[in-house]
C-alpha cells in the first residue's frame, strides 16, 4: 500500500520532486518515515505545508498517504522523536487533577487521553504520572469538509501560520436531493449514544435501538453558519460501508466510519470551527 502511494505521489507532485538537493522529495520522506520513527514528525510538518498549495486531487492523495502517520502521532501512545513540534507534550499529573481538568487545560476531549497513553485508566490516575497529550491551548483546531474530495481534514494551526495535519479521513455526504450545505460554522454539542429521529418517518429511535443508525455518536453543527438545522457528524450503521462512504447518500449530514468519528468526537470539542466547502 505504501509503495503504491509513493508511486502516486511521484506522479502527482512533480513540483515537490523538483526540490533542490539536499532537501528530500515527499516520496522520499514517506519512505523514510515508513522505516524510521524519527522521520515521522518531519514528514507530517513538511506535508502539512505542502497540502495547502496542491491541487485537490494531489492533496487528497497526499492526505490519504499521511493518515497512518498522523494516526501514530495523534492517536496512539507512540512517543515520536520531536513530537513537541506537533503540539504533543508530556503532562505530569498534579494533585487534585482528573481527566476532565487535564482535558480542559489542553482544550481536547478527555477521551483523547486513552488514545495517547498505553494502559490508560481514568480511575487510576496517580500524582506524578506522565501522560502524552495534544496541546491545543495555544493553537487552534479546525475541521474542513472538502465535499469534492469526500474528505474531512483536521488542522492544528499556530499563531506563526503553521498548519499541521491531524486527521484526514473519508466521509459520506448528502444525496443530490438533500445536499450537505456549505458554509462556516462551529460544533455546538457532542453526544455519546444519542437518540435518533428518522427524518423521513419522524420515528424516534432510542440510543440502543437497532434502528438507530447514528453509530453511537452525534456531533452537532450550528445551523446559523449553514442555513440549515439538524446537520452534524455521526457514525452510520444503516447500510454497508461501500454503499455510502465517499458517496452522496445521506440526508445532508456527514457520515463517518466508526474509528474516525470516535477520534473526531474526542478531538474536536464544542466551539471548534468547521468549514464545509465544495
Amino acid at each position: 500500500m505504501i509503495a503504491a502511494f509513493i508511486l502516486s505521489l511521484s506522479a502527482l507532485l512533480p513540483n515537490l520532486d523538483d526540490a533542490p538537493a539536499p532537501k528530500p522529495t515527499m516520496a522520499e520522506l514517506v519512505a523514510s518515515a515508513t522505516r524510521d520513527p524519527a522521520a515521522v514528525v518531519p514528514l507530517i510538518l513538511e506535508a502539512g505545508t505542502a497540502m495547502t498549495t496542491l491541487s485537490p486531487e494531489a492533496a487528497r492523495v497526499l492526505g490519504d498517504t499521511l493518515e497512518p502517520f498522523c494516526d501514530r502521532a495523534f492517536f496512539s501512545p507512540e512517543r515520536l522523536p520531536g513530537m513537541e513540534r506537533l503540539g504533543l507534550v508530556l503532562h505530569k499529573v498534579a494533585k487534585g487533577e482528573n481527566p476532565t481538568k487535564i482535558a480542559q487545560r489542553y482544550r481536547i476531549g478527555a477521551g483523547m487521553l486513552a488514545y495517547l497513553n498505553e494502559g490508560y485508566d481514568e480511575k487510576k490516575l496517580r500524582i506524578g504520572q506522565e501522560l502524552k497529550v495534544l496541546d491545543l491551548s495555544t493553537a487552534t483546531l479546525s475541521l474542513t469538509v472538502a465535499k469534492g474530495q469526500h474528505r474531512l481534514i483536521a488542522w492544528r494551526s499556530t499563531a506563526d501560520g503553521r498548519h499541521t495535519l491531524v486527521r484526514f479521513c473519508a466521509v459520506g455526504l448528502g444525496a443530490a436531493e438533500s445536499p450537505t450545505p456549505v458554509g462556516r460554522t462551529t460544533i455546538t454539542k457532542r453526544v455519546l449514544k444519542p437518540a435518533w429521529t428518522d427524518p423521513t418517518t419522524n420515528i424516534v429511535y432510542a440510543p440502543d435501538d437497532p434502528g438507530n443508525v447514528l453509530g453511537g455518536y452525534w456531533i452537532a453543527l450550528d445551523a446559523a453558519g449553514l442555513g440549515r438545522s439538524g446537520i452534524g457528524f455521526h457514525g452510520y450503521t444503516g447500510a454497508p460501508v461501500e454503499d455510502w462512504i465517499s458517496k452522496n447518500a445521506s440526508h445532508g449530514c456527514v457520515r463517518m466510519l466508526q474509528p474516525d468519528v470516535d477520534r473526531v468526537f474526542h478531538l474536536a470539542i464544542e466551539g471548534t470551527s468547521v468549514t464545509i466547502v465544495d
